[in-house]
């Protein structure tokens, strides 16, 4: 029997507040760690500073009083090193962590009172007995690290005698030390509250994100397609915004359009499906019957395939790719509209289009929609009527129009003659009723709009309102 292993569960990744939030942790604790090593090192250096110039100031003082008796120093009734010695260390009275000693023949002669550290039972005291040059150093004691400066005294090629100065770094060293546990509390402190800045500055930040992942989320259930997402600002995440409620736009008007597809097909083929099926049902075998009913078959056949492009037409209309855009010369258009529709029907035509314009738009299209106007005027009229077809200029809009001499339209009824689902006018024999509709869309998709104009018994002139090139 095979294994049966528990499901793993995926492993909870840290969210991009938790990242962006420890990201800024870690660079602050870093820059943290840094300044205070800086701290440390620097006030390590102004210590050792410090101390050196103070042994420095030690010496350079017993330099100047050496000078001064040094013509008659050691000369029978003249001052004597002792006497320099003493006269120096009760001038330069030592701090706590400083401490001289002298020497004399070799010999440990005087000390500061209250030193720290027996400076004469130090190992190095033999070696500064007898120094000949000036010397400096380091050592370690009980109380801590000690630096010295050891001045010897000489008289020609004899050394009379040693002065060493001494200074401890524990009490500079602890101070520095109680600096550096103050500013990292401070430090800590501070990046504790910049912490809970940042997550609270990266939780605002980020609601537009959550608001997104909402909205995906919606629209990915099919709850709510006209979720969008508010945008407020001018950075990256508020462009982020924009494309998304773009793209819901874009959604939205496609799944309107199919769905405004789906519902039209369904309404307009379900008469033409009624017609054949009743016809089919209730063929007999008489010959001429059967021809009839297969020609009225062929005929609703045809209806419904011109349905189906025509829908289609509509369902496309609002797609960025439904037009081909390209200077179109209007006067040009306009001809070529009128040589076809001299084919298609017996009536009495004219073509008047004495204007120079150019319009932006698809060509086709165009005379798709103007060709629709003219079919829509031939079903009104009859041989010998009279249909016109023209274009103007009209302000910064260029009108194309066809005019007929039919019965007219109610005033009634032109409020929704455009409007497939809301019209009124009852559709002419052998149309399918979205000839007007794909008018409206193609003169929308140009940046137009439809209108017209009629009274009963005075015939119609419809109209398409496009925008001219450079207006």
């Amino acid at each position: 029997m095979a294994e049966i292993r528990p499901e793993r569960r995926p492993r909870r990744r840290l969210g991009i507040r938790g990242r962006v939030v420890a990201s800024f942790v870690v660079l602050l604790a870093l820059a943290v760690l840094v300044s205070i090593g800086v701290l440390r090192q620097v006030g390590r250096n102004r210590i050792d500073a410090q101390v050196s110039r103070d042994l420095d100031t030690a010496a350079a003082d017993l330099r100047v009083r050496l000078q001064q008796v040094q013509p008659t120093l050691g000369r029978p009734g003249g001052p004597t090193l002792a006497g320099v010695f003493d006269d120096y260390l009760r001038a330069r009275p030592a701090r706590g962590d400083q401490a001289y000693l002298a020497y004399v023949g070799g010999r440990a002669f005087a000390a500061s009172a209250g030193s720290r550290v027996a400076l004469q039972r130090l190992p190095v005291a033999t070696r500064w007995a007898t120094l000949g040059t000036t010397d400096s150093g380091e050592l370690g004691t009980p109380a801590g690290s000690l630096r010295w400066l050891a001045v010897p005294v000489r008289s020609g090629d004899r050394v009379l005698g040693v002065l060493v100065a001494t200074e401890l770094l524990s009490g500079q060293q602890h101070a520095l030390q109680g600096t550096i546990v103050t500013v990292s509390l401070v430090m800590v402190l501070v990046l504790a509250g910049a912490c809970l800045l940042a997550w609270g500055a990266a939780g605002r930040a980020l609601v537009p994100v959550r608001d997104l992942a909402q909205a995906a989320r919606s629209v990915s259930a099919g709850d709510d397609l006209g979720a969008r997402v508010p945008v407020s600002g001018h950075d990256e995440v508020s462009d982020l915004g924009s494309s998304f409620n773009g793209m819901l736009d874009r959604l939205q008007v496609a799944f309107d359009s199919q769905r405004r597809f789906l519902d039209g097909a369904a309404h307009e083929l379900r008469t033409p499906i009624t017609i054949v099926r009743g016809h089919v049902e209730l063929l007999d075998d008489d010959p001429d019957e059967q021809a009839a009913t297969i020609a009225l078959v062929l005929d609703e056949m045809d209806r419904m395939d011109r349905l189906v492009e025509e829908l289609r037409v509509l369902a496309r209309s609002e797609r960025p790719d439904f037009l081909s855009v390209e200077p179109v010369a209007v006067a040009d258009l306009v001809d070529e509209v009128g040589r076809k529709a001299q084919a298609m029907a017996s009536r009495s035509w004219a073509v008047r289009a004495d204007t120079t314009a150019v319009v932006r738009g698809d060509r086709q299209r165009l005379t798709q929609a103007l060709l629709n106007l003219v079919d829509n005027a031939i079903r009104v009229t009859d041989d010998g009527d009279t249909i016109e077809i023209g274009a103007e200029r009209r302000g910064h809009e260029v009108v194309l129009w066809v005019r007929d001499d039919g019965p007219g339209i109610a005033a009634a009824d032109l409020a929704t003659l455009f409007d497939r689902e809301g019209r009124t006018v009852r559709r002419r024999t052998g149309g399918t009723g979205l000839g007007l509709p794909i008018v409206a869309a193609i003169a929308k998709a140009h940046g137009g709009r439809p209108a017209v104009a009629s009274e009963p018994g005075a015939g119609s002139r419809f109209e398409l309102l496009l925008p001219e090139v450079g207006a």
